[in-house]
């Protein structure tokens, strides 16, 4: 298991994260729109200028803009965006000799992406097959989803470039919409052999006030203590999630400060290593 913090790409708190970035060699980049909705954005620069920061990183992830960046909207409006992304960064591997992932939401249930995409997305992956490079699928929580779509997708695709993000704040909302208990309702969401198979990453945060859906600031926070974090790590745990990389994706009052990931991280590395 490795533990590795998350910025943006602009770097916002970098300086205050660089402790955990040089003990972890990881980390993710969070990416914004540049050139309008659903449109290519600069990748290239960025990595360089992390390798001028931070010499020894051995694998980042990439995170495409948050909304409106959906893999079915990039597939239908021009999948050679995507395709020359897998190719930048195949590159960028070989250049850097690091693993580079790139990480995308679906909004769409397994159903229509069998239908409409998956043909389209078995043929990209052929780009990274060999390759340091994983793509990943994170699952949201969309309201008439019945299983859990990506883990759908990998396991129909079964690529070994082709993995899964599971976000356990997007797991709560979707138990939070349904008012239901959360260990009942991981137990019909979650599989522990499909987990062991197919997550390669878990985005790690805490979900406010049985929200995560409603007001923005419920969701994707830090941890208010070191026991609610045990709780959700010991649930991660239990479906085989403890093999795989770990990111504190933790929104902030202040990225510049990141005091609520620093905490984060802080709680999370003592209950990772068994301290209490």
């Amino acid at each position: 298991m490795k533990i590795y913090p998350k910025t943006s790409r602009n770097f916002e708190g970098l300086d205050k994260l660089m402790p955990y970035v040089e003990k972890s060699k990881g980390i993710e980049l969070q990416f914004f729109d540049e050139n309008g909705i659903i449109a290519e954005f600069e990748i290239e620069s960025v990595i360089d200028e992390l390798i001028k920061r931070v010499q020894d990183i051995k694998e980042v992830t990439i995170h495409p803009p948050l909304c409106d960046y959906d893999l079915e909207l990039i597939l239908f409006k021009d999948a050679t965006i995507l395709e020359k992304q897998l190719r930048l960064i195949v590159k960028l591997t070989q250049k850097y000799g690091i693993r580079i992932n790139l990480l995308y939401h679906t909004q769409w249930r397994f159903e229509k992406h069998k239908e409409l995409t998956l043909g389209k997305l078995r043929e990209l992956l052929k780009i990274i097959e060999g390759e340091n490079v994983i793509f990943l699928l994170e699952n949201l929580y969309m309201f008439d989803e019945k299983e859990c779509t990506v883990f759908q997708i990998a396991e129909y695709l079964d690529h070994p470039n082709l993995k899964v993000c599971f976000d356990i704040c997007h797991m709560y909302c979707r138990n939070n919409i349904r008012k239901s208990n959360i260990e009942e309702y991981a137990a019909t969401y979650l599989n522990p052999e499909l987990c062991k198979k197919y997550i390669y990453q878990v985005h790690f945060s805490y979900t406010v006030d049985n929200d995560g859906y409603i007001l923005k600031k419920t969701h994707g926070r830090g941890h208010r203590n070191i026991e609610d974090l045990k709780y959700d790590f010991d649930l991660m745990k239990k479906y085989n999630m403890t093999e795989c990389n770990y990111i504190t994706e933790v929104s902030e009052d202040n990225y510049d400060l990141r005091v609520d990931q620093l905490k984060e991280l802080e709680m999370l590395h003592e209950v990772a290593n068994g301290e209490k």
